[in-house]
């Protein structure tokens, strides 16, 4: 990516808000094309005569492909930038989400999945990097907090849009106006993001890993992601079709994760704004995991569609208040240098649970008959994040 041209200081301190702006739309468009599957399970495992395992599979193969470029995206984006890489990102997902309205097939969508994968992959750990690079140390909360609502918002407009989508040109034609649109935002991306004056990392393209892994205190907060993944991902692949098994209609579905995606967009607003006054980043995360444990067992017993949608909101708000927090306290351990690095290697850790967890959640339900492990399942995701968090120093971040 070329460098910014000269310009004032006080002209490149603005443009971070429209860096600010670039990154929330590659992390809203990379969750719509991740989440445009989840509404569309009840409609399309029965056209296609598929199982529930198969089902959660396909979010297995995003994942799959998502963890692959997690780690190299990182190591170019601190040694190249950030533009080109989102760009083709976005174009790649794209691409592959206008073919899966095509599907015949479980084997095809599989793939396909997988490659949209590939192409999200690059997404957090560029964002993280361009934001470190843009936004000074007191106000790095709030932007972060900015950004990591646009997962809940992808999940929003998901539940919103999918469904309407889906009752006015079917399955097929929503997978294909998603794809379109997510490539024109990666063409927008190309043209747009630029980098700031500072300089990219200098001397080995993977000195970042002496970085990454040479700290416990990184490590340990990677871990406790991978935990809050497992709660996060599991809720959104699988409480669509919970609730349309308990009667309900998509759309009605959809009310409820829009409820739920309303208070994961609010949260890290709120949550990182209030970091950046008062420090405390990792108490902020420890009190949202133990609020998690209780609310993901509750969510899993309700019936009504009143009680759904609040605890959804609740449930919602309490999970992603955590998010800026990981990502900040990550950064940070590993400087402003190495942020892609060591955002793409905590991304791979996190991103584990989300191709580990539908699967073992999937077969949960079709061994049981039920929905009533799911949930037991996931709580012990924040119970073990809780623990790992305790020895992390947060007061141990690199200059």
């Amino acid at each position: 990516m070329a460098s910014m041209p000269a310009a004032s200081e006080r002209e490149a301190s603005s443009y971070r808000w429209v860096i600010l702006i670039l990154m929330v739309s590659c992390f809203l468009f990379t969750f719509i094309t991740r989440f445009s599957w989840p509404p569309l399970i009840p409609v399309v495992v029965p056209v296609l005569g598929m199982k529930m395992t198969q089902a959660g599979a396909f979010m297995s193969a995003f994942y799959f492909g998502y963890i692959i470029t997690q780690i190299p995206a990182g190591v170019l984006a601190d040694r190249f930038g950030v533009r080109a890489i989102l760009a083709l990102s976005l174009i790649i997902e794209g691409i592959s989400t206008f073919a899966m309205g095509y599907m015949t097939t479980f084997d095809m969508g599989f793939w396909l999945r997988f490659i949209t994968g590939l192409g999200a992959g690059a997404v957090y750990a560029a964002c993280s990097r361009a934001l470190m690079e843009w936004f000074p140390a007191q106000e790095r909360g709030t932007a972060f907090g900015i950004m990591l609502a646009a997962p809940s918002g992808g999940i929003v407009l998901s539940n919103y849009i999918v469904p309407a989508l889906n009752k006015s040109f079917g399955w097929q034609g929503a997978l294909q106006i998603i794809g379109v649109a997510t490539a024109i935002v990666g063409v927008l991306i190309f043209v747009l993001v630029r980098t700031s004056n500072e300089v990219t990392s200098s001397g080995s393209m993977f000195g970042g890993f002496k970085v990454v892994f040479g700290s416990k205190d990184l490590m340990l907060t990677a871990l406790a992601g991978f935990c809050l993944m497992w709660v996060e991902l599991g809720t959104a692949t699988w409480a669509n079709a919970y609730i349309k098994k308990l009667g309900y209609t998509v759309q009605a579905a959809g009310l409820v994760m829009i409820f739920y995606g309303i208070g994961g967009i609010l949260a890290p607003l709120f949550s990182g704004y209030i970091s950046d006054k008062i420090g405390q980043r990792k108490n902020i995360l420890i009190l949202s995991y133990a609020l998690i444990i209780p609310l993901t067992i509750a969510f899993g017993y309700q019936t009504s569609m009143t009680a759904l949608c609040t605890l959804g909101f609740i449930f919602g708000f309490c999970s992603y208040m955590a998010n800026p927090h990981l990502t900040v306290m990550i950064s940070e351990f590993a400087g402003k240098e190495w942020a892609a690095t060591a955002n793409g290697t905590a991304n791979f850790i996190f991103q584990l649970a989300s191709m580990i967890g539908p699967l073992v959640l999937g077969w949960s339900i079709d061994f049981t008959g039920s929905f009533n492990s799911v949930w037991w399942i996931m709580a012990a995701g924040p119970l073990l994040g809780i623990i790992l968090l305790l020895p992390v120093r947060p007061e141990n971040k690199r200059a």
